[in-house]
């Protein structure tokens, strides 16, 4: 008889975001009903959010599910960045549920197991799974969202890799980008800027310098929204963003480009933490997107 398998805790509910069901369930529905409608006419491939804690982030990441229809839908592929271990490759949980306040997902261990056959992916212990905050942020609204519907979870955490891996990870999960009944889900802050950050780009005809870490932001979103790999490449090699999910991101274009067709990609909500007017000041920038099938 084989072992249950361990289930992932929300171990940054309460902290990141309430531990309380029914004020979560009250918070996210207020956002979702604020967010503007999804205006596309094809069905979403994948969608783009924030990762930070709700008080900053929430209502960004709230516009990017508010473009996912949650009938069209059987599997998530939940792609995020590592933030505290460094791995050169892709990894995969060990646990069958990811908890959250709302209830659990259910992992799809037999598309767990494919891709471990595939010898690019790891499997990271549940203790780094559950340090990790970039995949449990999404956790919250995909339960929401989906509510009591089967829907079946692929959570990978996305290590610092190569452009050359970018595009044989996207060769992999292209199958996947190609049924119309998986959804992606992007996990990715924006700009991170400030000394504690170590970036401090700033240019000064760009105004503020708020304002010129929107104008930079906004640059990357462009090449993003153009469904080409290469020049999101080339924004990262100009400016070396501090986008802390480039390499999900990435993925997830190669997966598009692979899979075929014609995409509409467009980034619907932008914020920033806080207004950076000093060189003493910080903040996160946060986007949400979703790329869409053209009809």
């Amino acid at each position: 008889m084989k072992a249950a398998l361990p289930s992932r805790r929300a171990t940054h509910a309460g902290l990141w975001y309430t531990d309380d069901p029914k004020e979560l369930e009250s918070q996210l529905s207020s956002l979702l009903a604020s967010a503007e409608e999804y205006k596309g006419a094809g069905l979403v491939k994948y969608i783009i959010g924030p990762h930070a804690g709700y008080a900053y982030c929430a209502k960004t990441a709230a516009w990017a599910y508010k473009c996912v229809d949650p009938n069209k839908y059987k599997r998530v592929v939940l792609l995020g960045p590592s933030h505290f271990v460094h791995i050169n490759c892709c990894a995969v949980t060990k646990c069958g549920m990811y908890k959250t306040p709302l209830g659990g997902m259910e992992v799809d261990r037999e598309t767990v197991e494919k891709l471990l056959k595939t010898n690019g992916f790891k499997t990271m212990e549940v203790g780094v799974d559950e340090r990790e905050h970039s995949l449990e942020m999404h956790m919250p609204l995909l339960k929401h969202v989906f509510g009591e519907r089967k829907v079946l979870l692929v959570p990978i955490m996305v290590g610092s890799i190569s452009k050359e891996q970018e595009k044989e990870y996207g060769e992999v999960l292209a199958e996947f980008m190609k049924d119309d009944e998986t959804l992606f889900a992007v996990s990715s802050d924006f700009c991170h800027w400030g000394k504690r950050f170590g970036y401090t780009y700033y240019k000064k005809e760009d105004g503020e310098i708020f304002e010129s870490i929107e104008k930079l932001d906004r640059r990357g979103m462009e090449a993003i929204e153009k469904n080409d790999a290469k020049a999101v490449e080339q924004y990262f090699e100009e400016t070396n963003n501090t986008i802390c999910g480039r390499h999900p991101i990435a993925i997830a274009i190669h997966a598009l480009q692979i899979s075929g067709g014609a995409f509409e990609t467009k980034f619907v909500h932008y914020s920033q933490s806080s207004k950076a007017t000093s060189g003493s000041d910080s903040s996160v920038s946060y986007a949400s997107a979703y790329s869409a099938k053209c009809i």
